[in-house]
């Protein structure tokens, strides 16, 4: 999903959680966490090509075209999702992390709904299983 969509859908969600939070801080921890997710695209562009992308055009066409090399996510995983929700209770977090949470948990939604990729591929046990190869990552045909 566009930067963009995630932007928006981000501010909605944001708007209400505003009604509910009570903290401008949590709305926007809300609303940041929601688009900045995808910061760990740029850790992959760095692993496979040793450098930072500063142009967006060419993040965007190493997510396209690039077909060698592995893609890790991190931050993109169900399971990260369950350790934060986790988290927030067991450290008595306050409602800013519930913010990023909300956040975090909506990028990742919107991602599962809008993207060409297997079922299974927002698990990170399963990537790490197919040792991060993008074939098993993406449905058949998208980057063939």
């Amino acid at each position: 999903m566009r930067p963009t969509n995630h932007a928006i859908i981000s501010g909605g969600v944001s708007a209400i959680f505003a009604i509910w939070a009570g903290s401008w801080g949590a709305v926007f921890a809300c609303f940041l966490s929601g688009i900045f997710i995808d910061l760990d695209h740029h850790l992959d562009y760095y692993l496979a090509k040793k450098k930072i992308p500063f142009s967006y055009k060419k993040l965007v066409d190493f997510l396209r075209n690039d077909h060698e090399s592995k893609i890790h996510l991190f931050l993109h995983s169900y399971e990260s999702l369950i350790l934060f929700w986790i988290s927030i209770p067991l450290f008595d977090l306050n409602i800013v992390w519930v913010g990023v949470a909300i956040g975090f948990t909506t990028h990742v939604l919107c991602d599962e709904v809008a993207n060409p990729l297997t079922p299974l591929s927002y698990f990170l046990i399963y990537r790490m299983k197919n040792r991060f190869d993008r074939k098993f990552f993406f449905k058949k045909g998208y980057h063939e």
